[in-house]
């Protein structure tokens, strides 16, 4: 799962620093370049293009900033159905007989491969990758985890990630409270100044909802929109940062204790 996580931070770096470019493009001063003082031509009409470019759409600057938002609203979510994936595969592998696995995780399967079956291109698989879904889960049944599981059936949904849905996810594998447990951490207390499980608890919550509605609203904009500026963009680069490090410290331990009892 470090793996995992370490790709996602590389994406927030990159994003981090799409939104410098976009600040330092959007307070530069046009005389920065000097231009009477240019003596190729060619040279100095790029430049006044630039210029040009740069005074035009100065005012639409914070347009740029939710299209970054967008991105990572989606980088997010793959994240968590990685990691969710990740956490799975590990599970299994590390249990002998489909039967030892958490029970809530052996009932999912069933239920998800065959929603899946019903419905394979609603959720993004072609006709094979179904046939492969089946083979799997007919050796699951018969108690084989010689070929994994389908993890990547545990992990649809067709929703945006919210809190709620973020804590349904992993509880289709009977990794249960994850809220609870991410305002345990750390690093989500420090991130809101809480010293309080229950309080950080509830602003991370109520964090991620924020975020998901203002995706809903970039996605979707209305003549009320108002797009959000620099320092918003960045806070939630920051929120994602800390929440997916957060996620994946859980994940790691449960790799060693989700499903050791599994009546």
């Amino acid at each position: 799962m470090s793996q995992i996580l370490d790709d996602f931070k590389t994406d927030l770096s990159r994003l981090r620093r799409m939104l410098g470019l976009a600040e330092a493009l959007s307070v530069l001063s046009p005389s920065l370049f000097l231009i009477d003082e240019l003596s190729a031509s060619d040279f100095k009409t790029k430049l006044q293009e630039f210029q040009e470019a740069i005074l035009s759409s100065r005012a639409e600057m914070p347009i740029l900033n939710g299209v970054l938002l967008l991105y990572l609203a989606g980088r997010f979510e793959n994240f968590v159905r990685q990691v969710f994936e990740d956490l799975t595969d590990t599970v299994a592998s590390d249990r002998s007989e489909f039967n030892k696995l958490p029970k809530a995780m052996r009932e999912n399967l069933i239920h998800y491969t065959a929603e899946i079956m019903q419905n394979p291109r609603k959720y993004g698989h072609a006709e094979n990758g179904v046939a492969a879904f089946v083979g799997i889960l007919s050796e699951n049944l018969s108690g084989s985890l010689k070929n994994g599981v389908n993890s990547k059936c545990l992990s649809i949904t067709l929703e945006n990630m919210r809190p709620d849905i973020l804590n349904d996810i992993f509880n289709r594998i009977g990794a249960v409270k994850i809220w609870e447990r991410l305002g345990q951490q750390h690093q989500v207390q420090l991130h809101f100044g809480e010293d309080n499980a229950d309080r950080a608890t509830k602003e991370a919550r109520a964090k991620l909802a924020e975020f998901m509605e203002l995706r809903n609203r970039i996605a979707h904009p209305s003549g009320e929109m108002t797009w959000p500026g620099i320092d918003v963009a960045k806070g939630y680069i920051d929120f994602c940062e800390v929440l997916s490090t957060a996620i994946d410290g859980i994940c790691q331990v449960w790799t060693s204790t989700l499903g050791k009892d599994t009546t």
